[in-house]
C-alpha cells in the first residue's frame, strides 16, 4: 500500500468513528455518577448527572439526581430551582420525595435554605415560591410555614399570615406557632385585644412545658430542692453553646453519663425561654398601644399595669433583653412608680454603656487608640466593621448586651477637650446601642430623678444628653426646672436662654 493510500485511510478513519460514536446510555451516566454520590464525591457526580442532562435534556431523573448533589454541595438556589422544575415537569418526582426520607430532607433542606438567601436578598416573589415547595414536600414542618409568614408580615400581606396560622392549625392543633401567628396577624390589624388573647394562650403553653421540661432535668440529675433544681437550670443555660458546659455537666453535676439527655433537655429549655421573652414582650406592646386607645386615665393605667407585667415576665427569661427594660421603665414611670423606674434606667445604662477597663488591656488600649482631637468634640463615634470581628471575640461569653453594631461613648471627655488615656478607660464605654436610645435613657432617668427631687443627679443626667446632642430641646427645658427647684433662678433663665439660642440656629 502506498503512503497516500495510508493517509486517506487514516483520514477516512478519524471522520468516520465520531459519525458511528454511541451515546452513553442514561443508565449507565446515573449509574456512574450515583457511584460517585454514595463515595462522597459530590462534584464528580454533578459532573455526571449534567453531562447525562447535555445527552438527555428531558430526564426528569437526571435533574433530581443533579439537584440533590447541589443541595449536598450547599448550592442551594440551583439545587431548589432544580427540584422546582423536576417536581413541575413530573409530578410523580415530587411524590416519590416526599415518601424517601432522605431525598424529602433534601429537598426540603435546599427550598428551606434558598428560601431565606432569595428572603435577604429581597426577591420575596422567588423566595415565597420556595418556601411554599418546602411546605409542599414537608407539611409537617412549621418552619417553611413560618418563614413565609415572616415574609407576608414585611409585605403587609396580613390575610396571608392568618391563612398561614389556619394552615399549621389543620397540621397541629397543639402547635403554639398557631397562636403566636395569629397574636402577630390581630397585633398588625390593631386589634390588641385579640392580639393579647393569642399570645396569652402562646405564653401558657410554653411555661407549662418549661415547667415540665425543668421538672425532668431535676429527676434525671435526682435534684429534689426546687431551688436547687431552678439553680442548675440558669447555670446550664447559662454555658450552653460553650466549652465549659461538657466541664460543668460531666465534673460539677456528676452526669457524664445523662450528657446526651441533659443535652435536649437543656434545648428545649432555651427554645422556650427565646419564645417567652418574645412573646411577653409583643403582648406588652399590645398592652401598651392598649392603653394609648384610652383617654379615660383609670383604663390606661389598667393597661399600662398590664403591660408592666408582661415586660417583667420578659425579662425574667432574657435578663439583657433591652427593649422590654426600657418598656418596663417607661411602664414605672407612666404608673408613678418613680423608683422603680429610676432602679430599671440605671440598670439599663449599666447594660447599654459597659467600661472599657472590663476588656484585655490590649482590647482596651486598641479603642481608645480609635479616639483622636479630630473626633473628640463628637462625643462618640460607630465602630468601623474591620473591628467588629475583634469586638465579637472579645465579649462571646461576657454577659453584656450584644448587637449588630457597635458604638464607643467618650463624652465624659468633650467638656475638658482632652483625649483619654489608657487610665482613664473606665469613662470610655463600649455599647451595641445607638446615639438615639442612649440620650433618650438620660433623659428618662434625669426626668424620674427629678420626681424624686434628686436633682443634682437629673442635672448630671441632663448635661450627659446635652454633651451627646447639644440640640436637645428636652434637656435645656428639664434642666432650668432642676435649678429652678434647687433656687437657682438665674441658672435657670441662663439655661432657657442657651436652648433658645441653639433651637434658632436649627
Amino acid at each position: 500500500m502506498t503512503k497516500k493510500l495510508l493517509l486517506s485511510f487514516f483520514l477516512l478513519v478519524i471522520v468516520i468513528i465520531p459519525i458511528f460514536a454511541k451515546t452513553l446510555p442514561l443508565d449507565a451516566r446515573l449509574r456512574g455518577g450515583k457511584i460517585h454520590f454514595q463515595g462522597g464525591r459530590y462534584e464528580r457526580a454533578l459532573e455526571q448527572f449534567e453531562n447525562a442532562l447535555i445527552d438527555y435534556p428531558t430526564s426528569s431523573e437526571a435533574r433530581f439526581w443533579k439537584a440533590i448533589a447541589l443541595e449536598k454541595l450547599g448550592r442551594y438556589e440551583e439545587a431548589a430551582a432544580n427540584f422546582d422544575t423536576v417536581f413541575t415537569q413530573d409530578s410523580e418526582w415530587l411524590s416519590k420525595t416526599i415518601k424517601d426520607n432522605t431525598y424529602r430532607y433534601s429537598a426540603w433542606n435546599a427550598f428551606i435554605k434558598a428560601g431565606q438567601a432569595l428572603d435577604q436578598k429581597g426577591d420575596f416573589l422567588n423566595s415565597i415560591r420556595f418556601l411554599k415547595r418546602s411546605i409542599e414536600v414537608f407539611p409537617s414542618s412549621p418552619q417553611g410555614f413560618l418563614l413565609l409568614s415572616q415574609i407576608y408580615s414585611a409585605l403587609d400581606s396580613l390575610e396571608k399570615i392568618k391563612e398561614i396560622a389556619l394552615s399549621l392549625y389543620d397540621i397541629d392543633s397543639t402547635n403554639q406557632q398557631v397562636n403566636i401567628l395569629l397574636g402577630m396577624y390581630f397585633f398588625r390589624k390593631e386589634d390588641w385585644d385579640s392580639s393579647m388573647f393569642y399570645y396569652d394562650k402562646a405564653i401558657s403553653a410554653f411555661k407549662n412545658d418549661w415547667e415540665l421540661t425543668t421538672q425532668r432535668l431535676g429527676k434525671e440529675l435526682k435534684l429534689n430542692n426546687v431551688e436547687e433544681v431552678e439553680l442548675v437550670v440558669q447555670k446550664l443555660l447559662e454555658k450552653r453553646n460553650t466549652k465549659s458546659l461538657e466541664v460543668y455537666i460531666n465534673d460539677s453535676l456528676k452526669a457524664k453519663a445523662k450528657y446526651p439527655i441533659l443535652i435536649r433537655l437543656v434545648d428545649q429549655l432555651h427554645m422556650d425561654q427565646v419564645e417567652l421573652n418574645i412573646i411577653n414582650f409583643r403582648a406588652g406592646i399590645s398592652a401598651l398601644q392598649k392603653a394609648n386607645f384610652y383617654k379615660q386615665e383609670s383604663l390606661q393605667k389598667k393597661y399600662i399595669s398590664k403591660a408592666s407585667n408582661y415586660f417583667q415576665e420578659a425579662i425574667l427569661y432574657n435578663e439583657f433583653d433591652f427593649d422590654s427594660k426600657y418598656n418596663l421603665g417607661l411602664t414605672f414611670y407612666r404608673l408613678g412608680f418613680d423608683l422603680k423606674a429610676e432602679s430599671v434606667f440605671i440598670n439599663l445604662l449599666d447594660i447599654a454603656l459597659v467600661p472599657l477597663n472590663k476588656f484585655s488591656p490590649s482590647f482596651t488600649e486598641q479603642l481608645i487608640s480609635l479616639i483622636n482631637n479630630n473626633n473628640l468634640n463628637n462625643a462618640f463615634l460607630a465602630i468601623n466593621p474591620e473591628i467588629i470581628n475583634l469586638i465579637e471575640q472579645e465579649v462571646k461569653e461576657k454577659r453584656i448586651y450584644k448587637g449588630t453594631d457597635w458604638y464607643l461613648y467618650f463624652h465624659n471627655f468633650k467638656k475638658s477637650k482632652t483625649v483619654p488615656t489608657l487610665q482613664e478607660a473606665d469613662k470610655v464605654y463600649l455599647s451595641s446601642i445607638g446615639i438615639e436610645s442612649i440620650e433618650n435613657l438620660y433623659l428618662l432617668l434625669g426626668a424620674t430623678q427629678t420626681n424624686l427631687k434628686k436633682y443634682d443627679e437629673a442635672i448630671q443626667m441632663f448635661n450627659n444628653v446635652l454633651l451627646l446632642n447639644p440640640k436637645n430641646q428636652d434637656a435645656y427645658r428639664n434642666l432650668a426646672v432642676c435649678y429652678r427647684e434647687k433656687g437657682d433662678q438665674k441658672k435657670a433663665y441662663e439655661i432657657l436662654q442657651e436652648g433658645e439660642r441653639v433651637k434658632k440656629q436649627l
